[in-house]
Formats: structure tokens, C-alpha cells, sequence
């Protein structure tokens, strides 16, 4: 299967310049090229294996019972988990009442995505609710944008290329997960990272599209990032994912050199290892399918 961006998916924009599916080396051919730069990648970062929470985890019980008039079985179950998940692993040295902090919105965050999925009615209803708080509107507008039918069918131009870094902004909540590494709990000055939050966020955007990207070429969803990026620069995916994972490695360099011998530099180290790890074994993303090289594991991931 090639990694090719098609016109024919009514859901992706279509371009009216010429496809970007260039000839590439026997290297770039999916999976193989994918499972390559994941590898590459996750060495780079010097992830070391994490397993995800177990059931009797006081935040995944927490959640479940706080949102328990919503259980509907497995939606609300993996929903639950996820939440558990991405609080416990990114964020292991925050106070339990930071993480169930980090697990509420997360929640919420998978919650408004679902309705907004069925109901776009209901999410354009909640759109007006927030106004005046601007980042979780922010996102709001951004998946918003994503399903107005005129912007799925307007044609992607070359001239256009910022487009797909305006969309990736305005869908992503980077910048909150980010905020959320630095509780006043820890007592560290905004100074001392403000500096590299925009950094923050590319690295939590970029990695999710990252860790998203073999699942969403499975399922044939060329409705991403990567793929929008990869057609308005002219390149193909194969190259673009690459550059995005470099992309990503070189904002977790600079951040990891500003933060070094402050208080904020275990926080950061262990969220990119709980957050390497959350993607890697949470089954949404089927990372555990392509046998990847993780180190602390006696075997191929």
C-alpha cells in the first residue's frame, strides 16, 4: 500500500496542483518505511519501556466513577482509560489532584470530539457557550473548521502552504498539556520555559501525528497533517513524515538544553517518556502491531 494522498476521499480537500506522489526509494514503501522512522525516532527521544496504568489506578477509578452517568459501555471504558492514561504516564510526579486535573479535560477534550463527530449542532452550541475563553474555543473552532463542508472541498493550492500548519494549530491542544507540565505545586517560574512552550506544543502536536500516522494510513485517512503538509510543499509522505519526526527531535533538543539544571528538567524528561509511552501501548493507535525496537523490552515491542 502506498502512502499517497487520493482525491477521491470526499473528506480531504482537494488539490488543484499536481499530486506530490513522486517516485521514492524501496525504502519509503509503507509500512516499512513507517516502522523505519518510528524506530529512528523513539531511539532518538531514548524512550524506555512504560506499561499503561492497571485497572485499580485511583485516577482511571476516580474518572469512571466522576463520569459514571455517561457509561454506555466500551466508548466510556476506553474513553475512561485513555483519560487515566494520559494523566498518570506523561505526568507521574504531579500531585493525584493535578492528574485527575489533566484526566478531566482530557476526558472532556474526547467527549466534545464525539459529539462533535454526531452533532455538529450541539458542538457549535458549545462553541458559543465558551466564547470569551479563549483556548479550549480555540480548538473548538478548529475541529469546527475541519468539518465545514466548504473547507473539506476547496481545492489545496501551493500558494497556501501555511494552511496546514493554521489548521494543525487550531485543532491541537498542545499548548494545554504543555501549561499543564508546570503546576504552581512545583513552584517554577513561567520564565524559566516560556521561552520553549511554543516548542512544547509543536513537540505534543507533532508526536501525536507522529504516533497517529500508521493507523490512520491502515484506515486509508489522508484527511491529517502529514498528508496535507506532505501535498502543498510537493513532497511525498514518505519524506514529510520523516521531517516532521526530525522536526520534532529538534524541538526536544532545544527544549531539553533550556530547561537543563532548573526545576522544571525531570518534569520534562519524564512527561516525554510517559508520553512516548502512552502512544505506544494505547490501543487506538496499533503500535504494538509493527514490532518496534523498544529498549527495556526482552523482545521486539
Amino acid at each position: 500500500m502506498q502512502a499517497e494522498q487520493s482525491n477521491q476521499n470526499p473528506s480531504l480537500p482537494r488539490a488543484s496542483a499536481a499530486s506530490a506522489n513522486q517516485a521514492v526509494p524501496e525504502a519509503y514503501r509503507y509500512p516499512d518505511y513507517v516502522i523505519s522512522t518510528l524506530n529512528r525516532f523513539i531511539e532518538q527521544l531514548d524512550y524506555v519501556s512504560e506499561a499503561l496504568v492497571k485497572a485499580d489506578d485511583r485516577v482511571l477509578q476516580e474518572i469512571r466513577h466522576e463520569f459514571r452517568e455517561f457509561d454506555n459501555g466500551a466508548w466510556f471504558d476506553a474513553t475512561c482509560s485513555v483519560s487515566a492514561n494520559l494523566a498518570v504516564l506523561p505526568y507521574p510526579m504531579h500531585s493525584h489532584e493535578s492528574k485527575l486535573m489533566v484526566a478531566r479535560f482530557t476526558w472532556f477534550l474526547l467527549y466534545v470530539d464525539d459529539i462533535g463527530k454526531r452533532d455538529r449542532g450541539t458542538l457549535e452550541g458549545l462553541q458559543k457557550a465558551l466564547v470569551g475563553n479563549t483556548t479550549d474555543e480555540d480548538m473548538i473552532n478548529g475541529w469546527l473548521l475541519e468539518e465545514t463542508q466548504s473547507v473539506q472541498e476547496m481545492k489545496l493550492m501551493p500558494a497556501g502552504q501555511s494552511f496546514a500548519n493554521y489548521l494543525r494549530t487550531k485543532t491541537g491542544g498542545g499548548s494545554c498539556f504543555a501549561f499543564m507540565l508546570f503546576p504552581k505545586e512545583f513552584d517554577i517560574d513561567i520564565s524559566v520555559y516560556i521561552q520553549v512552550m511554543d516548542d512544547l506544543t509543536l513537540f505534543n502536536n507533532y508526536a501525536n501525528d507522529i504516533f497517529s500516522f500508521y493507523k490512520e494510513e491502515l484506515q486509508g485517512e489522508t484527511n491529517n497533517y502529514i498528508h496535507n503538509r506532505a501535498f502543498l510543499t510537493g513532497k511525498h509522505v514518505a519524506i514529510t513524515f520523516q521531517e516532521i519526526c526530525d522536526e520534532t527531535v529538534a524541538a526536544y533538543e532545544r527544549i531539553t538544553s533550556l530547561l537543563e539544571n532548573t526545576k522544571a528538567a525531570p518534569l520534562w524528561k519524564r512527561f516525554v517518556n510517559g508520553y512516548l509511552a502512552f502512544h505506544l501501548n494505547v490501543p487506538r493507535y496499533r503500535l504494538r502491531e509493527i514490532g518496534l525496537k523498544i529498549r527495556g523490552l526482552d523482545n521486539d515491542f
